[in-house]
């Protein structure tokens, strides 16, 4: 079979492997579509250090069962997508439900773990959801993984919270905070403001059902969103890009006692004003990936078409043009590729 591999900083290379033999408990899948996450490609740069080659990166993925063990509950020919976490389901952490922060987890394609972007992968029965509804495709259920991010995001606010906030801002308008977007107008937030330096994407945004955009290249962000609050300032932000100037900038739009939710994870160590977080009694939250409920939701949301995620879908290349893929990232300057997909062609 097919795999491609990251060999190291900007190096990718198509090789051939044998296919993976389940033992008797896991599954056969054929990967269909794969997504490239933001992560594989600051990975692929050589930025982060989670990407160890020699590896298979990927964890957004669609599949079909090919294989099923004896006393499976999920037969062959069935459609899924792949839960890429796996937690050990025994440390405290885990007993409460948190299993996102499982110390004793792995995820696929990250750090040595060899993920998605290949034709085969072995999985077990808890790492896999089927596709209920026929009318999603694989390119779409693909879209589970980064929609699960999106949303155990926006679920850090209870409904009381959603209520009674009136302005949110999305800083990045790439996959996850056009989802974030999307799902904060789903739930009925009353004004989502959504910024990046693509004019591109905040178009898109738009379709989204965004109410307002900011480019920063053109506008000072905190003036721009002086302007549209009528200077009240947001209640709540999320931080989508995971570097310092935008980080700063979650906390500089809310008003005091506001609350930003951190997504992004780019950037390893940043400098802010913890004077302003203290006197203005600001609340800062991560979010780290998403649990079981997050992603079985997510897949529920494509399925019923409460969101449409094909704008988001830009490229779609076969395995064998994934180095294609990467060097096109390389040089997506105005930020119109925001979801490349790898599909394995139909054999």
């Amino acid at each position: 079979m097919k795999a491609l591999f990251f060999l190291g900083e900007k190096k990718l290379e198509l090789k051939d492997i044998p296919v993976p033999i389940p033992d008797e408990k896991q599954y056969l899948l054929e990967i269909k579509a794969t997504g490239i996450c933001g992560s594989d490609f600051e990975g692929y740069l050589g930025k982060t250090g989670r990407r160890i080659a020699p590896m298979i990166m990927g964890h957004e993925a669609s599949a079909v069962i090919v294989k099923s063990p004896k006393g499976g509950k999920l037969k062959e020919g069935t459609r899924v997508v792949v839960f890429p976490k796996t937690f050990c389901g025994k440390c405290d952490l885990c007993k409460k439900g948190f299993i996102n922060l499982c110390p004793n987890g792995e995820f696929l394609g990250v750090m040595n773990n060899n993920g998605t972007m290949t034709e085969y992968i072995i999985a077990n029965e808890g790492n896999l959801f089927p596709i209920n509804s026929p009318e999603i495709s694989f390119h779409e259920a693909a879209m589970t993984e980064p929609l699960a991010v999106a949303y155990h995001a926006v679920y850090h606010l209870s409904d009381y919270e959603l209520d009674q906030s009136k302005y949110f801002l999305v800083l990045g308008a790439g996959t996850i905070g056009l989802l974030v977007a999307a799902l904060l107008k789903a739930r009925g937030a009353k004004y989502v403001i959504i910024s990046d330096l693509s004019d591109y994407r905040l178009d898109v945004a738009k379709k989204l059902k965004a109410n307002f955009t900011i480019n920063p290249a053109k506008e000072n962000i905190i003036e721009a969103v002086r302007k549209i609050t009528s200077g009240k300032m947001c209640d709540v932000s999320f931080e989508a890009v995971g570097i310092e100037t935008t980080a700063k900038d979650s906390l500089e739009v809310l008003h005091p006692r506001g609350k930003a939710i951190w997504i992004g994870n780019a950037q390893k160590f940043i400098s802010i004003n913890m004077q302003e977080i203290v006197t203005t009694e600001l609340t800062i939250s991560g979010n780290y990936i998403y649990d079981l409920v997050s992603f079985q939701k997510s897949l529920e949301i494509l399925e019923k078409k409460t969101i449409n995620v094909s704008p988001l879908i830009t490229n779609v290349y076969p395995l064998s043009e994934g180095i294609k893929a990467f060097k096109d990232l390389e040089t997506n300057h105005d930020g119109k590729i925001i979801k490349s997909l790898l599909i394995n062609e139909e054999k």
